[in-house]
């Protein structure tokens, strides 16, 4: 009896794996024999981990995956975590929750080690060694947090009203992309002890010009360049050489004044530069891939700039001008009202600010809008063409004898006005901003808005406008999904133009490519 029990146990034991066997064949049957738009629904939603191990199921899901991984994008995030290690993984763990195959990385920290981020995000598998990297340190920033998706800001605090102790709040945002079509690598700018600002200069756009004739061809151009800046005095020359040099199509954001460090796609690790040598500039360099011409013309670069200064009616020549601390450098001028032969100290020139101001020019922020005409060349190459540029410098105090202004550049002949902050300006600008992004969406190719990065003036924010997100409202509005990123800067890059009358009363085109009080944005778009 006991065996017959045992052979009938046995039986039903194998009659249940069968039965077993057979409810999974026609459980699976449906997975193998799902249409591709499903599969692609299920397999887009997995994490980068999964995704890779999905790609190795058969050739079916391969190939459906490499045609996910073949779509263009541009994700941020952002974590106020205060423990940098921690921060690093959770914006890492969500800009790879789905597919992405990286072309590139800015990592942007509001305080904290730049050499730990950096080491973060290349050691990990998931990012991949030969990614070209940009870690910066930076006065604040804005974009999507890690943990909610929801927007939000973070920047320095004062502990004081008076504002002279500064605790900065640790944070980390993250940008990783993938556009298809291009090739993108860091170029640095180097300067060795005693080389001058026009030779770096000329070797950063020789560098980049070589970079794009490779990749994209003889005679083609850069379709966009970020910029991360050294705090030095060497960049602001090294910036109106680029702006010189590249063409108008190009297009051109950034971050002047700041920290960074950079590894390049050919490179394991961060290089360490010689002793003497310093660091002034490093750009992502986007160029057409010429051996994929149809997806390279698909990614488009957008930007738009909302401007937050207005001018005093009051203008200047520049009369007497020195430089002081050549390392961190100030100005000390007096100057001439347009038209008259006196010249005017320090005092002078704030007397006149402030009887305009009714008193209140130190409430006001004010800053100087120096027209700089310079000539400009690459090397020997061509002949020298005068080109010029608005840029503005900080007013920090005076005395009876000169105005002192941050910065360096300024020449005996420059003609100047006094800028001041004007919300009304900010506000009708960030109107016209959240407008053209509109438009782009009523394109009639229709196109797919893949990423979005905001520079921010470090002094905008929810305090200038008194209101939080301000600045992120031009994404906010028309792309409400849309993960973007941005930072607060104390100079951002942006190319615009404007046209003033001249003292001939001829219309003469100034470029604006440093900006204060500014935030410019950079839309990435792809038409499918």
């Amino acid at each position: 009896m006991a065996e017959v029990s045992e052979t009938r146990k046995e039986m039903t034991t194998t009659k249940g794996k069968s039965e077993n066997w057979k409810k999974m064949k026609t459980d699976t049957v449906p997975i193998a024999a799902m249409n591709e738009d499903l599969l692609h629904n299920i397999l887009l939603r997995l994490p980068a981990k999964s995704f890779a191990f999905a790609s190795c199921v058969n050739r079916s899901w391969s190939s459906v995956c490499n045609r996910i991984l073949s779509r263009p994008k541009m994700i941020s995030a952002f974590s106020r975590n205060p423990d940098q290690l921690r921060a690093g993984e959770e914006v890492l763990d969500k800009v790879l929750s789905e597919p992405i195959r990286p072309h590139f990385v800015i990592a942007n920290i509001t305080c904290g080690n730049m050499e730990e981020t950096l080491t973060l995000v290349m050691i990990t598998e998931r990012v991949g060694s030969r990614v070209p990297i940009i870690v910066s340190v930076v006065t604040g920033i804005l974009g999507k947090e890690a943990c909610n998706d929801k927007a939000a800001e973070v920047k320095q605090h004062s502990t004081s009203d008076d504002e002279l102790f500064i605790v900065p709040n640790f944070a980390i945002l993250l940008t990783i992309g993938y556009l298809p079509g291009m090739k993108v690598d860091v170029i640095p700018v180097i300067q060795a002890k005693g080389e001058s600002e026009s030779d770096i200069g000329d070797k950063f756009v020789m560098d980049i010009r070589n970079y794009v004739s490779m990749v994209s061809g003889h005679a083609a151009a850069p379709a966009c360049l970020i910029l991360f800046g050294e705090d030095t005095h060497a960049t602001e020359p090294v910036l109106h050489k680029l702006d010189y040099a590249m063409p108008a199509e190009t297009v051109i954001v950034g971050d002047q004044i700041g920290e960074f460090l950079h590894k390049r796609g050919n490179e394991s690790r961060n290089v360490q530069l010689p002793k003497d040598d310093c660091r002034v500039l490093a750009g992502l360099i986007f160029a057409r891939d010429r051996l994929r011409p149809a997806q390279a013309e698909r990614i488009q670069f957008d930007t738009a700039i909302s401007r937050g200064m207005s001018s005093v009616d009051l203008r200047y020549k520049a009369a007497n001008v020195n430089v002081s601390r050549p390392r961190c450098p100030s100005t000390l001028l007096t100057a001439k009202r347009r038209g008259e032969a006196e010249v005017l100290d320090g005092e002078q020139i704030l007397d006149d600010i402030d009887n305009i101001l009714e008193n209140h020019i130190w409430e006001n922020d004010p800053y100087l809008g120096v027209i700089k005409r310079r000539k400009y060349s690459i090397g020997l190459e061509e002949k020298p063409k005068i080109m010029s540029s608005l840029v503005f410098h900080q007013v920090n105090g005076s005395d009876d004898q000169d105005l002192l202004v941050d910065g360096a550049g300024i020449k005996t002949g420059d003609q100047f006005q006094v800028y001041l902050p004007d919300l009304k300006v900010a506000e009708a600008s960030l109107k016209a901003v959240t407008s053209q992004h509109r438009n782009l969406k009523s394109k009639a190719n229709k196109p797919e808005i893949v990423g979005g990065f905001a520079f921010v003036g470090n002094s905008r924010g929810d305090l200038f406008f008194g209101r939080p997100d301000a600045d992120s409202s031009p994404f906010l509005e028309n792309f409400p999904e849309l993960r973007f990123g941005g930072i607060f800067c104390d100079s951002e890059i942006g190319r615009s133009l404007f046209v003033e009358e001249g003292e001939e009363k001829k219309e003469v085109s100034i470029r604006r490519f440093l900006h204060v009080y500014s935030s410019v944005y950079l839309i990435v778009s792809y038409t499918s």
